[in-house]
Parts: C-alpha cells; sequence; structure tokens
C-alpha cells in the first residue's frame, strides 16, 4: 500500500499552524514567567521645620522634592531611608524602611503591583498600581507636630 502525498499547499498551512501554536505557547510560557520588576521605596518626612533633629535624615533630590511640593503643603523633604529590590511575578517582598514603616509588594497579572503599607506591624492601606502607568506611587499619612511621613514607590 503506497501514501498518497499531500500537496505542498497543505503541507504549508499544517507548517504555518504549527508554528502559529508554538508562538502562542512561547508567549503564554513567558509571559507567565516574566520574572522581575524593580522597586524603589523611599520614605520621606514632610516638615516645616529648617534643622532636623535626626541626624540620618538627609535633603530629599530636587526632584522629587519638587513633585512633593506641588501637592502637599510642607516646605521641606527629607529622606529617611531608600530600599530597592526586584520583584518576582506571584511573589511578595517586603521592604522595611524604619522601625515602625515597611511595605509588601507583590506582583499580580496584568502588571499591576499591590502593595501594602504596614504601620506598627498593622496593614495601614492596600493599593494596586499599574506598571504601565511611569508615575511613582505615593502613599502618605500625618505625622506629630504638624509633620508628615510618605513611602514613594518608583516601579521600573
Amino acid at each position: 500500500m503506497r501514501l498518497k502525498p499531500k500537496s505542498s499547499l497543505q503541507v504549508g498551512r499544517f507548517l504555518l499552524l504549527l508554528l502559529g501554536f508554538l508562538v502562542v505557547c512561547l508567549h503564554s510560557g513567558v509571559a507567565s514567567a516574566v520574572a522581575e520588576a524593580k522597586v524603589q521605596a523611599i520614605l520621606v518626612w514632610g516638615t516645616d521645620e529648617t534643622n532636623p533633629t535626626k541626624k540620618s535624615l538627609k535633603q530629599l533630590d530636587s526632584r522629587l522634592h519638587e513633585k512633593l511640593a506641588k501637592v502637599f503643603k510642607w516646605q521641606h523633604y527629607f529622606e529617611v531611608n531608600r530600599q530597592s529590590s526586584g520583584l518576582l511575578a506571584g511573589k511578595s517582598q517586603g521592604l522595611k524602611l524604619s522601625e515602625e514603616c515597611s511595605v509588601e509588594i507583590k506582583m499580580l497579572p496584568d502588571n499591576v503591583a499591590e502593595v501594602k503599607l504596614i504601620g506598627k506591624g498593622k496593614t495601614l492601606v492596600t493599593r494596586r498600581h499599574s506598571l504601565a502607568k511611569t508615575e511613582a506611587l505615593v502613599l502618605a499619612g500625618d505625622d506629630r507636630n504638624n509633620n508628615a511621613w510618605f513611602v514613594v514607590l518608583n516601579f521600573n
């Protein structure tokens, strides 16, 4: 018994279909394994005091200072701490910014980060932030003596 060879058109269609299937499989595999996004978290203290008593504070860079000053009322902004980390899809990453303040970040599907702001061991706020946005995520709260604190998160 002899098999009849398929036409070159049928073989071409089969190969094209197979190639399309492989591209879809590889793309979905890569998308689910997209490993890295990076986050930088900055703990900032806003105040009208010109000389803070804490020696570990340093002036906030002018670009970020200008952005915060456009929205908030304080004259001076000081960097308390800065932490950076890589993020893996589906995994939570914690960043401790001070004894009382930390953030927990989890990469969700569709290029979204879920951020939990934790103060004194309690979750204060949970926000979702699309990584397609180029602007920073800013979380803020009041402090004593008419001061404020901010956590500025930059993703890339």
